[in-house]
């Protein structure tokens, strides 16, 4: 129907072998997702239907915007939920189909390796946002890494960030009584097993947080030089970018310095131990 033609009621019936009342059925339900684009009427005594393509959208989207919310939701695949997923492509759908796209599928696919499924995580998500939105300080207990057992934190959220594969939420913590800042924290959200909204609200000044700088937010922007042998981790600094005011330089021997910013020491110190000896700070 997308090529803007009358198709008429009894054609339809035979072409997809069922009744007209199906076809009526179908069509009030198309209706419903494309408004004013889809179109009937009876000429020669026939009923017909179309989708009128020529129309502007009324959603203010184009279809290069479509195709980039599309790119968006494959990027996020990797943590988002899947129910989350699935309205998501739902929504895509409704306004893909709204635009008449006959763009075809995406070309673009992404993978994941080792990805999290946050399904389970999607209450403590909402309470987290609820918690951040109002200014709420929560009860976490949190399993922190190389641990078994929770330990109880009273928190102030303050945003959920994405950061390789895994979603963070940073905040401040608050000691045992809610009435002090310790200072600021994050935590990851996969390791939260539980939490608990307190009715106690703090209205504070979130510490910054900085996308463009190396890590989580810990501590005062500080900035390292990393140096990496030739070979493929030399290589595989230059093609990205890790810190927005990095700096690199080739050295004689085919490896490069890495000079970047971050508010994470020992999360950018266990990096560079990630690449064993290819990789020292200078």
């Amino acid at each position: 129907m997308f090529d803007g033609r009358k198709h008429y009621q009894v054609d339809l019936t035979e072409y997809l072998n069922c009744s007209p009342q199906t076809i009526i059925r179908m069509a009030c339900e198309i209706e419903t997702v494309l408004g004013i684009n889809f179109e009937s009427g009876i000429e020669d005594r026939r009923k017909w239907y179309r989708i009128n393509s020529s129309k502007k959208s009324s959603l203010g989207l184009d279809f290069e915007e479509l195709r980039y919310l599309s790119l968006c939701r494959d990027l996020s695949s990797g943590i988002l939920p899947e129910t989350v997923l699935s309205r998501i492509d739902d929504t895509i759908l409704r306004l893909s189909v709204s635009m008449a796209d006959q763009s075809g599928a995406s070309q673009l696919s992404f993978f994941s390796k080792g990805r999290i499924d946050y399904t389970p995580h999607i209450g403590n998500i909402g309470k987290l946002i609820m918690a951040a939105e109002n200014r709420l300080v929560c009860i976490v207990q949190y399993v922190a890494s190389m641990r078994t057992e929770p330990i109880e934190h009273r928190f102030l959220p303050g945003r959920i960030v994405s950061m390789s594969n895994a979603l963070y939420v940073l905040g401040v913590g608050l000691s045992r009584d809610m009435a002090e800042i310790k200072h600021p924290t994050n935590f990851a959200i996969h390791r939260i097993k539980d939490i608990v909204l307190t009715d106690r609200q703090v209205d504070i000044e979130m510490p910054e947080y900085k996308p463009e700088v190396f890590g989580l937010p810990w501590h005062e922007p500080k900035t390292f030089k990393v140096r990496f042998k030739s070979g493929k981790s030399a290589e595989y600094m230059k093609e990205r970018i890790w810190s927005e005011e990095q700096t690199l330089t080739d050295t004689d021997d085919g490896g490069v310095i890495l000079e970047l910013t971050t508010q994470s020491e020992p999360e950018l110190q266990a990096w560079v131990r990630s690449f064993g000896e290819d990789a020292e700070i200078v």
